[in-house]
């Protein structure tokens, strides 16, 4: 659930990227060629950007930290052009060539990250992350890396893809990972006091760089996650990375995603591995995140929001609780005022999480149950198939989920993305018996104006709960049913998912 504080400056760079170049231009691979000074705490990169500019742009923009000193940028060739502002670069290069490398030497960068409160460097730990832009950075080009790192003996490192090479001499070691898919958006980190162990599950190497007072985790760490990748692995398609790893981190506020990795703060990990027992919900961002992700504005918290979702479905599939704080947020969204919401265009990562995490996912569920969980999982596998490393709009993801499921979403698309706050339901019932059986009338009102709303209604009798689907599309519907024991109660929404604003009234 990590807020992305600097979402705006994101998608300024990532208007100014496609209004630079239209899109023509794909960055393909980076060289990353980094060498920490522990001593200075500092930090000095090379980076090789290879460009493939078909249609010979000169003018590029990428992400990068304010806080390097010394920024050269050249091109083999040709004379170029560098400004910087406001965590951007703008190269523009004189002589413009169909493959285009442009390297960057950076030195100098110092003191603390912009999105976690700890230091880039410390004595014992290195701390590279995408979103402070500590290479020269496109947000939404999947390509190939290859890492380098420089550091002291005794550190480990990890970084996008595999550890290809280890080079020691001196009292240096150099780490060399490299990707065999595209990727984006990378980190790197680096510590002391991992103790690193290592696993092959379903043929994915893992792996986990714990400090020694979280090491106990570590084979609960590996049967854990083996059972989430496969199954959203199942549910979405192929996991996309290399290897996975799982990581402790100083510092950070409390979890996150990293591109093939999943970091934790020690004090949440005892948390969340001895309450929850797993971490199902960064994982899921490997597939919400790092292999697809939603594009345009407000697309980070949208696509995080709908990321939720795939907790719910293994917590579901293996008969766990959806977490309480998914709960709690949901209910603080259908408790806040109409004029409290945000659209989904318009989420930012100032954005309340009672939005991104009350009302995200439980669109989802919605439209799983309004289509049905076949055609549901259809749509999936296709978003996930054809947007595999790129990035969909909202108006091509509703697109992609009608094609798997066969089923218009114009419904879901105007009355429930498109309208802001929750409506209200009013459930009336009465039973009573009629010969051997008894009949439960359920008349049921919605809010003006009225939504394409499917629900459960529950009929709890004395050993059993029978759940009866309704659809809402007017302002009232009602429904009668017939059971052989009386109903002890008629539960509205006896599941608790239901992204409306629920009252009972009893006879």
């Amino acid at each position: 659930m990590k807020k992305f504080k600097h979402f705006m400056m994101v998608v300024m760079l990532q208007i100014a990227w496609s209004t630079g170049t239209g899109h023509a231009a794909d960055v393909i691979h980076y060289d990353l060629h980094i060498v920490p000074d522990f001593s200075s705490r500092t930090v000095n990169l090379t980076a090789a950007v290879q460009i493939d500019n078909a249609q010979l742009e000169r003018r590029f923009v990428f992400g990068l930290n304010d806080g390097y000193d010394s920024v050269e940028v050249s091109a083999a060739a040709s004379a170029v052009a560098v400004e910087r502002k406001r965590g951007q670069i703008v190269v523009t290069v004189e002589q413009p060539v169909r493959d285009l490398i442009l390297t960057f030497k950076l030195n100098g960068l110092t003191g603390n990250s912009n999105d976690e409160a700890r230091a880039v460097v410390t004595d014992s730990s290195l701390f590279l992350l995408w979103s402070d832009r500590f290479y020269p950075i496109v947000y939404d080009d999947w390509a190939t890396v290859t890492t380098t790192i420089v550091l002291p003996e005794g550190f480990s490192a990890i970084a996008p893809g595999r550890l290809a090479r280890v080079l020691s001499g001196g009292d240096e070691t150099t780490y060399v990972f490299e990707t065999g898919h595209p990727t984006v958006c990378f980190s790197v980190l680096a510590d002391r006091r991992w103790i690193h162990t290592q696993r092959t599950i379903n043929n994915i190497p893992m792996h986990t760089f714990l400090y020694p007072e979280s090491q106990h985790f570590a084979e609960q760490i590996f049967q854990s996650s083996a059972e989430i990748l496969a199954f959203y692995a199942e549910y979405y398609g192929p996991y996309a990375f290399d290897q996975f790893s799982f990581v402790t981190i100083d510092g950070i506020n409390a979890r996150r995603a990293f591109p093939g990795f999943i970091g934790y703060s020690p004090r949440y990990l005892e948390k969340e591995f001895t309450t929850t027992g797993h971490d199902a919900h960064e994982t899921a961002l490997l597939w919400w995140f790092y292999t697809l992700r939603g594009s345009g504005s407000g697309a980070f918290q949208w696509t995080e929001g709908f990321g939720d979702y795939a907790e719910f479905l293994y917590d579901e599939t293996f008969r766990k609780p959806i977490p309480a704080i998914f709960r709690y947020f949901r209910e603080q969204y259908l408790n806040s005022k109409p004029s409290e919401d945000v659209a989904y265009h318009e989420l930012n990562g100032a954005t309340p999480q009672k939005i991104v995490h009350g009302k995200y996912p439980w669109l989802m569920h919605l439209l799983r149950f309004a289509v049905g969980d076949e055609p549901f999982r259809k749509g999936m596998r296709l978003l996930f198939d054809r947007y595999r490393f790129r990035t969909f709009s909202m108006q091509e993801f509703i697109k992609t989920m009608e094609e798997g499921s066969g089923q218009s979403l114009q419904w879901w698309r105007e009355d429930w993305l498109e309208r802001k706050g929750a409506p209200a339901v009013v459930m009336r019932y009465d039973v009573r018996k009629s010969g051997d059986r008894f009949i439960t009338t359920v008349i049921l009102e919605q809010s003006e104006p009225p939504r394409y709303l499917p629900l459960e209604v529950g009929l709890k009798t004395e050993n059993d709960m029978r759940l009866k689907k309704i659809l809402l599309t007017g302002k009232v519907v009602k429904r009668v049913f017939k059971t052989d024991k009386k109903p002890k109660r008629v539960i509205l929404d006896p599941n608790r998912w239901l992204p409306a604003k629920k009252k009972t009234v009893t006879p």
